[in-house]
């Protein structure tokens, strides 16, 4: 499974109200702990065997998105930190330690 690069608002506006769920990592390339969650993550089975749209939004050269998605899903800027937006709506946020492939797994899972 490779990565969507989320690199334009435009692509932000309206786009994440389809059908499928939208799986978006907030990463700062400059930041350990945001490395260590992201690889941790892209090794999970999920990830590996990923069905859907998952997104890489690199926070300090798009922070400019990174600030629309909080003001949007009313969610606090947080780097690393996924959100799952599914029909337009904010299913699920995990920041730092708490980014969990299982429970994203689960969240998932109960989505129709």
């Amino acid at each position: 499974m490779s990565w969507n690069q989320l690199s334009s608002k435009e692509s932000v506006d309206g786009f994440f109200s389809g059908d499928m769920p939208h799986i978006v990592f907030k990463h700062s390339p400059r930041c350990g702990i945001s490395s260590m969650v992201l690889r941790r993550f892209e090794a999970s089975e999920l990830f590996k065997n990923a069905k859907g749209n998952y997104w890489l939004l690199h926070v300090i050269e798009n922070r400019g998105i990174s600030n629309a998605l909080a003001t949007d899903f009313n969610v606090r800027h947080e780097s690393p930190q996924v959100l799952i937006l599914f029909k337009g709506e904010l299913m699920y946020h995990a920041a730092h330690s708490a980014i969990d492939a299982n429970e994203i797994e689960i969240v998932l899972n109960g989505l129709k």
